[in-house]
């Protein structure tokens, strides 16, 4: 296993899912929220958030090949299409997303009505689900599995310093850096959709030499 794959790729993953861009979002959601219960929740988004996207790093490539018929090479133009058109969007569009005003409940079911709009789709989406395949196919699955793993628990360790970041940073840097962080994901999605697509001419072409 290479090492500097398995960060790359983690730090791909992370561009992704914008955590940077969340922490803000998130430490809105849970305004009023006592800590020791927001740790709680924020360490259940990231535990989650990895089951969703490593899962479907699994059995994903089985689904497509064997019920949607689809390839790799229309996997990666159609998730470079998703990662850049979210980008665009994300770029050009304020979130106006709001959380369910949660606080009144009792800490566990604080946690459940939270957990799954926090971790799907809010940061666990298509863009970041599509990486994880892609990342499959080319890095294979222990070197993908351990980015994941890598992506997340630096996800996690963001999440928990996050009312530092905060105010430490303030809410306009962290916008900023999730705006940045957005013309990453376009690049991301630019290369990733060329790739599929010289891929599939390539074998257009050996095809027709045939």
């Amino acid at each position: 296993m290479d090492i500097h794959v398995i960060f790359v790729n983690a730090l791909m993953l992370i561009a992704v899912l914008n955590p940077f861009g969340n922490v803000p979002l998130f430490i809105g959601m849970t305004d009023g929220m006592e800590k020791d219960i927001r740790k709680k929740l924020f360490k259940a988004i990231a535990i989650t958030g990895f089951f969703i996207t490593w899962i479907f790093s699994l059995i994903g490539e089985f689904l497509m090949t064997n019920f949607y018929k689809i390839n790799m090479n229309e996997l990666r133009m159609a998730g470079g299409l998703i990662l850049i058109l979210m980008a665009i969007k994300n770029l050009i569009f304020s979130s106006a997303r709001k959380g369910q005003q949660v606080n009144k409940l009792p800490p566990e079911e604080q946690i459940k009505q939270a957990v799954i709009p926090m971790a799907f789709p809010m940061m666990v989406g298509p863009g970041s689900l599509t990486t994880a395949l892609i990342g499959r196919s080319e890095y294979g699955l222990m070197s993908n599995s351990l980015s994941i793993f890598v992506a997340f628990i630096i996800i996690f360790l963001v999440f928990m310093i996050g009312n530092y970041l905060e105010r430490i940073f303030g809410k306009l840097v962290l916008y900023i850096l999730s705006k940045v962080m957005q013309i990453f994901i376009m690049s991301i999605g630019f290369r990733i959709f060329f790739d599929g697509l010289f891929k599939m001419l390539e074998i257009l072409k050996v095809t027709t030499q045939l």
